[in-house]
């Protein structure tokens, strides 16, 4: 079974704070921290995040062809 990297974590005000947990940190998307969310929102993000890191994980960057 995979690891999940991202986790939910509720902040002191009762709003919610997506975290990678890679970083410690809130996880971003489209250059947007994902913090002191509804809950609700923040459970819709975590399948995204993840499909995300699954696309760019399938997406070979100029340079990364490996050997011949």
């Amino acid at each position: 079974m995979e690891a999940q990297r991202y986790d939910l974590k509720e902040e002191p005000d009762g709003s919610w704070t997506v975290i990678d947990k890679e970083t410690g940190q809130a996880a971003e998307l489209n250059g947007e921290r994902l913090a002191h969310l509804d809950i609700h929102l923040a459970n819709e993000y975590l399948p995204l995040l993840k499909l995300r890191d699954t696309v760019s994980g399938l997406i070979r960057k100029p340079g990364d062809e490996g050997p011949a």
